[in-house]
C-alpha cells in the first residue's frame, strides 16, 4: 500500500494531510482551493511552497517520521539526548559536530529469513529516549531484506531533518519550536549504524555508480537502486557524517535502533 500526502496550498489551512478525508475538509467549498496527491512529503511541500501557501507546523499531517511532533514535544533533534553518552565510545572525530549541536540518530534494519521466503523486515530509527521521531515500522516497499531495510531506516531519518530544513525555510509560526530551535540550521546530521556495506555505499562507491548512471561494472543495476538514488538527493539538502558504530555491542543507541526495527518487522505484510 502506497502512503499519500496531500497537499494543501490554498484552503481553509494549508499543509500536508495524510488522509483524503483530512484534505478535503481543508478545500471544499474553498473557492480558488488548490491542491494535489504527493508520494513524498518534500513534493508536497514544495507545491505548497511554489503555490504561495504559508503554514504552520499544527498544518503538516501525522507522518511516518512523525515531524508533527515537533509541535507538542518539548525535545528537538538539537537537544541533547542520552544517546549523547554513547559518543565517547564511538569515536572523537564527531565530537566537533556534536558541541555545535548537530542532531545524531542511530538507525537500523531488520529481517527475519532474510533471503528465504517469509522473509518480514522493518526499520528502526533512534533519535532518543521517548523522542516523537523515533520510528519503528514495517518495510513497506521492495522486497523484504536487511539492506533495504538498513537503507530505508537511513532515509526515514534523513527525511525528517529535511522536512525542517523545509519547513523553517517558509514563512511558519515558528514560535512552536522555541526561538532557539529556529535559529538553528537543520542541515547536519551525524548517522550512526552498525551496516559496514551502507556507510561504504554513501562514502565510496554512490559517486562512481552516479557517474555511471546508476550502473555497475558489469553493465547492471545497482542493487536497491530506488533507494540509493532517493537518498543521494536527500544528501544534496543534509550534510551527513556516517559512523560505524559495532552492532550488539552495549552500545545504547544502537541496541534501541534494533529493538525497534525488530518490532516493526513483526508488523510486516508481505
Amino acid at each position: 500500500m502506497k502512503v499519500a500526502y496531500y497537499a494543501v496550498a490554498r484552503g481553509t489551512k494549508p499543509g500536508v494531510y495524510r488522509t483524503w478525508a483530512e484534505c478535503e475538509k481543508q478545500v471544499k467549498g474553498f473557492a480558488g482551493a488548490r491542491y494535489k496527491k504527493f508520494l513524498n512529503e518534500h513534493e508536497a511541500l514544495d507545491f505548497i511552497a511554489a503555490n504561495g501557501g504559508k503554514i504552520s507546523f499544527r498544518s503538516v499531517g501525522a507522518s511516518s517520521t512523525a515531524a508533527a511532533g515537533f509541535v507538542h514535544k518539548k525535545q528537538t533533534l538539537h537537544e541533547v539526548s542520552s544517546t549523547m553518552k554513547d559518543l565517547k565510545r564511538i569515536g572523537s572525530d564527531i565530537a566537533k559536530w556534536q558541541s555545535e549541536g548537530v542532531p545524531v540518530v542511530f538507525t537500523d534494519g531488520a529481517c527475519s529469513s532474510n533471503g528465504h521466503h517469509g522473509a518480514k523486515a522493518g526499520i528502526g530509527v533512534f533519535w532518543g529516549d521517548d523522542h516523537p521521531d523515533n520510528v519503528s515500522e514495517p518495510l513497506i516497499s521492495g522486497p523484504p531484506t536487511n539492506n533495504r531495510a538498513e537503507l530505508s531506516a537511513v532515509i526515514t531519518a534523513l527525511r525528517t531533518v529535511r522536512l525542517l530544513c523545509d519547513l523553517s525555510s517558509m514563512s511558519l509560526n515558528c514560535h512552536h519550536l522555541g526561538k532557539a530551535a529556529c535559529e538553528r540550521n537543520f542541515s547536519r546530521l551525524i548517522i550512526c549504524t552498525d551496516s559496514n556495506l551502507l556507510i561504504k555505499s554513501m562514502d565510496s562507491w554512490i559517486k562512481t555508480w552516479r557517474k555511471n548512471g546508476w550502473k555497475t561494472a558489469n553493465g547492471g543495476d545497482v542493487k536497491n537502486k530506488d533507494l540509493i538514488v532517493e537518498l543521494d538527493k536527500l544528501l544534496e539538502k543534509v550534510k551527513v557524517h556516517f559512523k560505524h558504530v559495532a552492532g550488539h555491542a552495549g552500545i545504547y543507541g544502537n541496541e534501541k535502533a534494533d529493538e525497534l526495527a525488530r518490532n516493526g518487522a513483526l508488523r510486516y505484510i508481505a
